[in-house]
């Protein structure tokens, strides 16, 4: 018998249908979710038919929930800390450290209200401002669920092109190590499609910077040995929405029926592929360039909040039903 439900099946067929019609939608992160989680509720109710297995699953499901708050809490505390050590002490670079006090403190009021002193109001109001918090935390962790595994897919296509996202230079002319292993990257791509892509460097010029990240990108892998004319410069963008549409540009006038793939960091694949989806590109997935560890709770964090800015009415509609349905509560 098996243990997985008819209903799974189906969240897991939408969702495959949806997936092969188009990957890089947000959507998709919720459906992948739902269908994981439905398939673990399976996987609990199948356990309860043979004994002894619904007790110890009945404990590991009970002690999941406490010891992954306490342990992600800790966690993003320790990777703030290393954050302020190895990075500048901007608000980018402390979202880790941010988030985890915000945890510590939801946890600190449920045990003030509910355990320390009690009180009817009070715990109204604690109550609305959980429930918006676990809104948000099943947004995010649908986010990276579903980022994280469309990072992996693996593209079965021959690109035309190689679009190469710029990241800021350093110094105001150089390549800084970020931006250096998506442009190493994007090499990389280059030689496994046997060198036949065009390679497209984006990346305008901002107010501190002697020239375009385009010009400084295009210089570093030139450098490296590729040739000349097979790196092509985008150096009006300022953000990944025009990099996509400029560089669109570009290659609908050297090819209208194109093919591409774009190079970023890891963490920026997935928010990067929507901006691709909305700026017409139909066929252009995102490959990840490597990034330090330690660095990737604060990016992850960063990306997430440029996802709810970009569907930011459906989060707030979504919190003022929260408030509406708490406020009528006697």
């Amino acid at each position: 018998m098996s243990f997985i439900s008819g209903f799974s099946f189906i969240l897991f067929a939408i969702f495959a249908i949806l997936f092969a019609r188009e990957k890089r939608r947000i959507s998709l992160s919720f459906l992948f979710i739902a269908a994981l989680g439905n398939i673990v509720m399976d996987l609990v109710v199948f356990s309860s038919q043979i004994p002894w297995v619904n007790l110890v699953v009945a404990a590991g499901v009970l002690a999941f929930f406490p010891l992954s708050i306490l342990f992600i809490s800790i966690y993003l505390l320790l990777n703030g800390k290393i954050m302020l050590k190895r990075e500048s002490k901007k608000l980018a670079n402390m979202l880790s450290l941010i988030v985890s006090l915000a945890i510590f403190t939801m946890v600190g009021l449920f045990i003030y209200f509910f355990i320390i002193s009690f009180n009817s109001r009070y715990a109204i109001y604690y109550i609305g401002s959980l429930l918006i918090f676990m809104y948000f935390s099943f947004v995010f962790v649908s986010f990276l669920a579903y980022a994280t595994f469309y990072h992996f897919w693996k593209i079965r296509y021959q690109p035309d092109f190689i679009i190469v996202l710029g990241s800021g230079l350093i110094g105001g002319d150089q390549v800084p190590p970020l931006l250096g292993s998506r442009l190493d990257t994007g090499i990389e791509q280059y030689m496994k499609y046997n060198q036949e892509p065009k390679i497209i460097v984006s990346g305008g010029q901002g107010p501190d910077e002697l020239l375009s990240e385009a010009a400084a990108m295009k210089k570093y892998i030139v450098e490296k040995g590729i040739p000349d004319e097979d790196v092509l410069a985008e150096d009006k963008s300022r953000n990944t929405m025009q990099n996509m549409q400029f560089s669109k540009s570009i290659m609908d006038s050297i090819k209208p029926d194109h093919k591409s793939i774009f190079v970023t960091n890891n963490y920026h694949v997935f928010r990067a592929s929507i901006y691709a989806r909305l700026a017409g590109l139909k066929k252009c997935e995102g490959v990840g360039a490597k990034t330090a560890r330690y660095y990737l709770p604060s990016a992850f964090i960063r990306e997430y909040i440029g996802i709810l800015t970009m569907y930011k009415w459906w989060h707030i509609a979504v919190v003022g039903l929260i408030v509406l349905l708490v406020s009528i509560i006697p």
